[in-house]
């Protein structure tokens, strides 16, 4: 029983490794579930970037993409569903001392390829899933401050990208 006017005891916080793991993602989501990579950015998302028309492809890895291209800029977007390695081997080959060296809208991610006028962006969705946005800035997006940011406009799309994608 405890006396009248003793405080209550704190809680120790808990020492979370998930808290400190810099590849954890608290909320994963199912990248698979969209079986066409064009369906990734919604029509209203296209409108609001001025995409040009999607073209399907493939990417190195064997896996459907999806590019779009105008004289503003050209983006790639490549999900990775097969390989099951996720954001940790890109982190150790392009990272930050093998750590993501960028969070889109809370989960980790890692920049590569970074020029003057490209960027890529590989995002993690889940422990084994990923996806590619591959930037790059097109002869009209110069001198424009909304595309000249290689980085900033592949983190916006990995964004958008993320705004579609279903919870796993």
């Amino acid at each position: 029983m405890r006396n009248p006017g003793t405080p209550e005891p704190t809680p120790r916080p808990e020492t979370s490794t998930a808290a400190n793991d810099p590849f954890n993602i608290d909320q994963p989501k199912n990248l698979a579930a969209v079986s066409a990579p064009c369906q990734l950015l919604s029509q209203n998302q296209l409108q609001e970037l001025s995409a040009g028309q999607a073209e399907p492809g493939e990417s190195e890895w064997g896996q459907e993409n999806c590019r779009w291209s105008n004289q503003l800029f050209a983006v790639n977007i490549s999900p990775d569903t097969v390989q099951g390695q996720g954001i940790s081997w890109m982190a150790k080959t392009a990272g930050d001392n093998g750590k993501p060296d960028a969070n889109v809208n809370g989960y980790p991610a890692v920049h590569y390829a970074e020029t003057r006028g490209s960027c890529a962006t590989i995002v993690g969705t889940s422990d084994t899933e990923t996806f590619l946005v591959n930037y790059q800035i097109g002869s009209e997006g110069r001198g424009n401050p909304e595309y000249e940011n290689p980085c900033g406009m592949a983190d916006k799309i990995a964004g958008m990208v993320l705004e579609n994608l279903p919870p796993a």
